[in-house]
């Protein structure tokens, strides 16, 4: 159910960002990413969002080629490209996370303050759970960025 309802809702906020401002979900995705931290390589930024990196490169190149995104070697690893947004997206993001506050809203309907509390506190635990069985595994290294909200992306989407 957890999976059903992401991806319906998911998908109701792809609809809303195509009409809105012509962003399919893998671009206005990856926009966000790179607004809550630019900067990044690729792999990075597809496990912030919870992708496999080659998935993620066709959107890059796409974004890349609309004036969205940089691609930047890195100086430290000249195998790596560091993304980083451009003015074109970074006047773009305040309005995408506006839609997804708004599309919160429109999942949350006819949904009381306590089932709602009570379902933050147990999705936050199924989440622990699951982060200390992968910490366990030795498969994460790198500090989760939805925990620690820096700027109005991450306080937005943290947000429940």
């Amino acid at each position: 159910m957890m999976k059903r309802s992401a991806k319906s809702w998911e998908r109701a906020t792809d609809i809303e960002m195509t009409e809105r401002f012509g962003l399919t979900g893998g671009k206005w995705k990856t926009i966000t990413g790179l607004s809550i931290k630019e900067g990044i390589t690729q792999k990075q930024l597809a496990d912030m969002m919870f992708v496999e990196a080659p998935t993620l490169v066709p959107i890059i190149d796409k974004l890349e080629k609309e004036g969205y995104i940089v691609r930047k070697t890195d100086p430290n690893d000249r195998r790596n490209n560091l993304v980083f947004l451009t003015d074109k997206a970074k006047k773009t993001t305040d309005s995408i996370i506006d839609c997804i506050s708004e599309m919160r809203d429109v999942g949350l309907e006819k949904i009381s303050k306590k089932d709602l509390e009570i379902t933050k506190k147990t999705l936050m635990q199924i989440n622990a759970n699951a982060d200390a069985f992968i910490i366990k595994k030795g498969e994460k290294t790198e500090p989760d960025v939805w925990t620690d909200p820096q700027n109005k992306s991450q306080k937005t989407l943290v947000k429940v």
